[in-house]
């Protein structure tokens, strides 16, 4: 069995919808040792997030709030309650990926987009058994604080604000909430 048809590099994130980001985060660094690298929002799309250094790992771990009523995350959270919201991957060619997706006999959610140098394409929690899965390439490379290649960077966050590479305006496909 080919245990690479998708490309996977590594885990990028894991992410956790929540009501209030500052209530959560307690859990997060005061017991758990995470660290915050900085917070960001997307007016556009209606949430505001925080992402977190996992301690001994290379990947991140992620808050999103709604940022408004209007936001898919209000009504995510209203359905569904805090929890899981999505698992990032990096992945090596991102048209392989929504191939292999395809050839597993699912359609990738919003096909391909592109957006403010990412590409990416996701697994609807429909199709899954529950989880939201977002694979992804940095088609244009952008710096990073952190020069090791071991530690997560696909995310770095720009703690006076949303950078515009921190997550792209359309990351979530309008046309079907989750």
């Amino acid at each position: 069995m080919d245990n690479d048809k998708m490309g996977i590099k590594r885990l990028d994130h894991v992410c956790w919808a929540v009501e209030r980001i500052d209530d959560a985060l307690p859990l997060l660094t005061d017991l758990m040792g995470m660290t915050v690298e900085g917070r960001f929002e997307n007016k556009e799309v209606g949430f505001r997030g925080v992402g977190l250094r996992v301690p001994g790992g290379t990947g991140h771990f992620e808050l999103l709030e709604p940022s408004d009523e209007t936001s898919y995350l209000h009504r995510f959270l209203r359905d569904r309650g805090p929890g899981l919201h999505h698992v990032t991957f990096e992945v090596a060619d991102i048209g392989q990926a929504a191939k292999a997706i395809r050839e597993f006999g699912i359609e990738p959610m919003g096909g391909v987009q592109r957006s403010h140098g990412w590409a990416e394409t996701y697994i609807h929690p429909k199709d899954s058994g529950g989880v939201l899965f977002q694979f992804y390439v940095e088609e244009e490379p952008h710096e990073h604080p952190h020069a090791d290649d071991q530690i997560a960077h696909s995310h770095e966050y720009d703690s006076s604000g949303w950078d515009g590479r921190s997550l792209p305006l359309n990351w979530h496909p309008p046309a079907r909430s989750c």
